[in-house]
């Protein structure tokens, strides 16, 4: 008989950010593999989100709809009574929310602790009395699954290199890539133009508002360079309102650009008409975002923190992100040097081949045989 292996994907897909492209390509590329056919897999996913799910991976999967919500108390409770209704031989659960009363075999997906790291009022929507009890239980869940699980999965050697000093439990890093529908937008180099007219207008940033993305720098550089514009692709809630009313006191509304959520398809124009993607975070998990930026023919200046240099590699202008002065420095650098613009977007070209969403997925094949070979 086939082994049994269960993957929690209900943040499967672009709603879901980050961890939702995570678990898209993951799946995708997971049935591509020779070996896919030796093992019986079964998706969890939403009840509302079965049609596109079932669109995308057609009959490669089983399927176990749900409604029972991530981060929520029937998760903790109903969850592990349907999980162990499959007879799994092994669950996979692609984020920290393993329900803490599920014993069988598992991999968890740790992308990243930042809020280990950042934490208080700042850091979120929500009232201090329903904060702070709900700060604590993450606390105490990623803890306790950090070192109840069987393994752990890591997209950065960042975070491994942290989670060692944390627990025995072996870990494995599976860095991520690029979506396919970014690279496909790709150019030659030769056919991208020239620094002048409309490149050098604008820098783009991309990417949720939290107090770690350290986006306020980047306002300071504008004040310095007036005539540098910023467009803004991320949702609307609280913290871009809070970040509204910061431009608004910095007297910044005609330099900054709020654009929403945008589609992919809508991405490419956006991108390559942009100065640079600029990323000035304190913290990241792996950061696709610099990566489609290179993918869609965009330059990148980044911040040199966490496990962002190791993901870049030498594609992209560092700085500090406690510095605006070297924010400043690198975009005049990029603005005075057509070379350069071109020479980063062949950079970041080369840069996005060395990730592959089937090496990710052919290493998450062989920890589920470590897994189940142990048994």
């Amino acid at each position: 008989m086939k082994p049994h292996i269960l993957i929690d994907a209900r943040l499967y897909g672009t709603t879901h950010t980050g961890i939702g492209r995570y678990t898209k390509n993951l799946l995708l590329a997971l049935k591509n593999l020779p070996e896919f056919s030796h093992y019986r897999f079964t998706l969890l996913v939403y009840q509302d989100l079965l049609p596109q799910v079932k669109e995308d991976l057609g009959n490669s999967f089983s399927y176990l709809a749900t409604d029972i919500p991530h981060y929520s108390l029937a998760e903790q409770l109903k969850l592990p009574c349907l999980l162990n209704q499959t007879k799994a031989d092994l669950v996979h659960f692609t984020h920290f929310n393993k329900p803490l009363f599920y014993f069988g075999p598992s991999v968890i997906t740790i992308h990243d602790l930042i809020k280990h790291f950042y934490k208080g009022r700042g850091t979120t929507t929500k009232k201090s009395y329903f904060y702070w009890p709900k700060y604590l239980a993450y606390r105490l869940l990623t803890t306790i699954n950090i070192n109840s699980t069987k393994h752990i999965i890591v997209p950065s050697l960042f975070w491994k290199k942290y989670l060692s000093s944390h627990t025995h439990v072996p870990i494995t890093v599976t860095h991520e890539a690029v979506d396919p529908n970014f690279v496909n937008h790709s150019l030659p180099v030769s056919a991208i133009g020239g620094s002048a007219s409309g490149r050098t207008s604008y820098l783009l940033y991309t990417g949720n508002l939290y107090p770690h993305k350290n986006i306020k720098v980047v306002l300071k550089t504008l004040k310095k360079i007036p005539k540098l514009k910023l467009k803004i692709i991320a949702k609307e809630d609280l913290f871009q309102q809070r970040l509204k009313e910061k431009v608004k006191n910095m007297d910044l509304q005609k330099q900054v650009e709020f654009l929403g959520f945008l589609p992919d398809s809508k991405f490419k124009k956006v991108y390559s008409e942009a100065l640079a993607l600029v990323h000035p975070s304190f913290m990241e998990g792996f950061s696709l975002t610099g990566l489609e930026a290179m993918a869609l023919n965009c330059p990148v200046i980044s911040s040199n923190s966490s496990c962002l240099p190791e993901i870049y590699g030498p594609s992209v202008l560092y700085f500090n992100p406690h510095s605006s002065r070297q924010l400043i420095s690198q975009i005049k650098k990029l603005q005075k040097s057509k070379n350069l613009r071109l020479k980063l977007i062949k950079l970041g070209h080369q840069q996005i081949k060395k990730y592959s969403w089937i090496d990710t997925a052919q290493k998450t094949l062989t920890v589920y045989k470590k897994i189940l070979n142990s048994y």
